[in-house]
């Protein structure tokens, strides 16, 4: 057996990296696709981790390329500047490293995430290729809710929807990010068949995320809404997209069993117990970074020294389910500093990019991925989506955004001149 999935893994690399030697943008694709099954078990005893093998032979290629002179897939550094501090900050909040192993796993979620975005805003330089990413991403996601779809009907309405993941909220977290974005191509797509396709794929994702009775991904997703609402001059649309989420909820909750299990999720006093619970944690996260304010406790450092601060396992997490305090604690108050001056250049710059897109054709399309990019945002306030593969999802829709900007200008450098 041991000989048997060596040889396909070795095939299956082969393969991949043939593909992306000759279309190095089809790596983006391949990772879009091995985002769910990160950590996934094969047999009950082998666990498979894609991403970091796709990236690898993604960047070797690249340069490969650079260095004999074919192409040069380096050249767009667009806000790539602003996320040097906060790299900085990781790198030395490194040095206080108690396991090498966990410091150097979360050093590498962080990179990947900056690298990712890097190779979006370089590999992807027209419409075609943009296209296949979000069709990538859409298919991918539909799939995945096909399967949590599915699940959830075997298990019984009363369970949450898992699908690939562990748990439903980062099920709900990742499928949070494509909603916004198959709403935008749903409303830019050109063909009846094209609509219908992404009207289907949209349905299915909304259904998946309501059977996950995810709170927080709920609330996220509606502030998105709320908030992209009054920056968005397509308040019509806006509004379609929340009556459409509405109908499908209201049709999805006249099932007597998926009611029964909402109803019992989303009274007060479990929504309470469950927001004590997740909050618990957060004056212990405090009390450990009191004494090291400057640059924390070191990256990777946290799941080793909570047992240290508390004697209740309820406590002892993997992390804080709170992005922005994670990083408080593991990199102190240098090093949130930066990440927040990264977040705020992101968020500027989209921002600032709504009124020059306004006219364009891909309006509905950049307002989609802007809300992709916001809802990710909301839903680290109540979990940390790095530990799950979803954030080089969400560096993907932030390149494209990104691409999306840098063609409108290039677009008008002839109308200039």
């Amino acid at each position: 057996m041991g000989i048997v999935f060596w040889i396909c893994t070795i095939s299956v690399v082969c393969i991949i990296t043939s593909v992306i030697f000759y279309k190095p943008y089809l790596g983006i694709a391949f990772v879009i696709i091995s985002i769910p099954f990160e950590g996934s078990k094969i047999l009950d005893c082998i666990s498979i981790y894609p991403l970091e093998a796709i990236l690898t032979i993604s960047v070797l290629i690249c340069i490969y390329k650079l260095i004999v002179g074919t192409e040069n897939y380096f050249r767009n550094i667009k806000l790539v500047y602003a996320c040097i501090p906060f790299v900085l900050c990781i790198m030395l909040s490194a040095i206080k490293s108690i396991e090498l192993s966990l410091t150097a796993k979360e050093l590498v979620r962080w990179l990947e995430l900056f690298l990712i975005y890097y190779l979006t805003i370089n590999l992807i330089n027209d419409d075609r290729k943009m296209r296949v990413i979000l069709y990538s991403m859409v298919l991918a996601v539909a799939i995945v809710s096909i399967w949590g779809i599915v699940k959830f009907i075997i298990l019984g309405m009363g369970h949450s929807t898992l699908a690939l993941f562990n748990n439903p909220n980062p099920f709900a977290g990742y499928i949070n990010l494509i909603i916004p974005v198959s709403f935008g191509m749903l409303m830019v797509s050109v063909f009846l068949w094209e609509k219908i396709t992404l009207g289907i794929f949209t349905v299915l994702s909304i259904l998946a995320w309501f059977s996950t009775f995810s709170r927080s991904a709920y609330l996220s997703l509606i502030l998105t809404i709320i908030l992209v609402f009054f920056m968005t001059k397509i308040k019509k649309r806006v509004a379609l997209f929340l009556v459409m989420l509405l109908a499908v909820c209201v049709i999805v909750l006249s099932l007597t069993e998926i009611k029964t299990g909402f109803v019992y999720r989303f009274r007060l006093q479990p929504t309470l117990s469950s927001l004590e619970h997740r909050t618990m944690p957060y004056p212990v996260g405090l009390d450990m970074v009191k004494d090291n304010l400057i640059l924390g406790i070191g990256i990777g450092n946290y799941p080793l020294l909570i047992e240290k601060y508390t004697t209740r396992e309820a406590l002892i997490q993997t992390n804080l389910h709170n992005l922005y305090l994670q990083v408080l604690v593991e990199t102190g108050i240098i090093g949130l500093c930066a990440f927040v001056f990264w977040l705020v250049c992101i968020v500027k710059y989209l921002v600032r990019s709504l009124k020059a897109l306004e006219k364009t054709r891909n309006y509905s399309l950049f307002v989609g991925l802007v809300g992709g990019v916001i809802v990710y945002l909301f839903n680290n306030l109540a979990e940390v989506l790095t530990v799950h593969g979803i954030h080089l999802q969400w560096g993907i829709i932030l390149g494209l955004a990104v691409v999306l900007i840098q063609s409108r200008e290039s677009e008008k450098c002839p109308e200039t001149v």
